[in-house]
């Protein structure tokens, strides 16, 4: 189960949902920016920080190659650091789903060219 395929694996999936993340909060600023409302400080942060979130898939990578070369640590030891990698996959997506899917249950979105009295 730990081998460096499947650790490269999880890490490219960790920065898919980064990067789909860090896109949706994108369209999410620029409807709210052409609405007038303002943003949701989870996709306000994953818009102008997502960028730092990177790092996270970095060092957990690093960190589980660093563990699986090392012989004389036991197997438990291993799959844990690669469950907490599984782990972090579903915590980022966790965020990315709840920083971009706010913004769309406030249901103060109207269109363009709508007028407020």
């Amino acid at each position: 189960m730990f081998t460096i395929r499947n650790t490269v694996r999880v890490a490219i999936m960790q920065v898919g949902v980064l990067v789909a993340g860090i896109l949706a909060s994108g369209l999410c600023h620029r409807l709210a920016f052409i609405n007038g409302l303002p943003m949701s400080w989870p996709a306000a942060w994953l818009y102008n920080y997502g960028l730092l979130g990177f790092s996270l898939p970095l060092v957990w990578a690093t960190t589980a190659l660093m563990v699986l070369r090392r012989p004389e640590l036991s197997d438990e030891l291993k799959s844990l650091v690669f469950l907490s990698g599984i782990l972090l996959l579903v915590a980022l997506g966790a965020f990315v789903v709840y920083a971009d899917v706010t913004p769309w249950l406030h249901g103060t979105w109207r269109l363009a060219g709508d007028q407020t009295d």
